[in-house]
């Protein structure tokens, strides 16, 4: 009876990891297309460390390699917001961005350090144009 309890319990595991590896996949695969709004606004400050060529330059250079990576070709250059703090720049997106690829440019924004070159995303809205 112990060996039977062993391969049921074998079993159970076996198709809980299964059921485990295909969520992860699930939530970590790259959907791709259209948002259902007409656009996303970026608002997100640079910080940067050593870079000679000013904020604006280090803004557009992170955004443009950020926009890179999701692929996304109908956008708006960064530019400068004078009623928020100093280093904020704000972007838009036409058609707006999906879920999965707002985490994407959301973390490539935050997480990719370029040339001494580090985003914070303030804010991330899609609505209407």
């Amino acid at each position: 009876m112990t060996a039977g309890r062993s391969v049921i319990v074998l079993v159970v595991a076996a198709v809980a990891v299964l059921f485990g590896v295909q969520l992860l996949q699930e939530a970590t695969e790259y959907h791709g297309g259209a948002g259902q709004h007409d656009r996303t606004t970026v608002v997100f400050t640079v910080s940067e460390r050593g870079n000679r060529h000013g904020d604006t330059f280090a803004a557009g250079a992170l955004w443009h390699t950020c926009i890179a990576t999701i692929g996304w070709d109908d956008q708006e250059d960064p530019a400068p917001q004078d009623n928020r703090p100093p280093r904020t720049y704000q972007a838009v997106l036409h058609p707006s961005l999906p879920a999965d690829t707002r985490r994407r440019l959301r973390g490539c924004l935050e997480d990719l350090v370029l040339s001494h070159i580090q985003g914070t995303v303030i804010s991330m809205d899609s609505g209407p144009a």
